[in-house]
């Protein structure tokens, strides 16, 4: 990757990530293509040989390595698109609470007039809306938090549970190469 792309650290710069992630995409795509064809090739001119099975171990340890390739470049889109939607949100955040927090600086400056009403009539109580307002906005505004929260739960657990499949997918798949390669 040229430094030139990026910025300090190595990483694509936030205009090239998508041209990158997808272009990782495609490339793991047309390696596993690429292997898969290879391997049926393989396996087709292994039936002439002596050695049929063999030849058919050593076809699939090949195409594992360059799935293991392509997998490694996929793993890494993952991550660049992962950095690009966190930083996204973070973005997003950061805008949010800016608003917030001009939203309360402006009622903070509100003329108290507008806090201290004329006195009412108690079965009138509806027509004192902007307490009731502010009343559902600082609902509103704990449901968003509590439903943010479980959204981060819910991530949380989904990528520690992507973690553990593919961390077994990788065991499974040593486990198939030291077999292949103990017959």
């Amino acid at each position: 990757m040229p430094a030139a792309a990026g910025d300090g650290d190595g990483n694509p710069s936030a205009p090239d990530r998508p041209e990158r992630i997808e272009a990782l995409r495609d490339e793991a795509e047309r390696l596993i293509n690429e292997a898969d064809s290879a391997y049926q090739t393989a396996e087709a001119a292994c039936y002439k040989r002596f050695l049929v099975n063999r030849c058919i171990d050593k076809a699939k340890s090949e195409r594992l390595a360059v799935v293991r390739r392509a997998r490694a470049l996929e793993a890494e889109a993952h991550r660049l698109d992962l950095a690009e939607r966190n930083h996204a949100a973070a973005e997003a955040a950061k805008k949010a609470e800016e608003r917030g927090a001009s939203l309360r600086s402006t009622t903070a400056a509100a003329p108290a007039a507008e806090v201290a009403t004329p006195a009412m009539r108690s079965d009138n109580a509806s027509a004192y809306k902007p307490v009731a307002r502010r009343g559902v906005s600082a609902k509103k505004s704990r449901e968003r938090s509590n439903a943010r929260k479980r959204a981060d739960s819910r991530a949380k657990a989904a990528r520690r549970d992507r973690e553990q499949y593919d961390a077994r997918i990788r065991e499974l798949e040593d486990k198939k190469a030291r077999d292949a390669d103990g017959r």
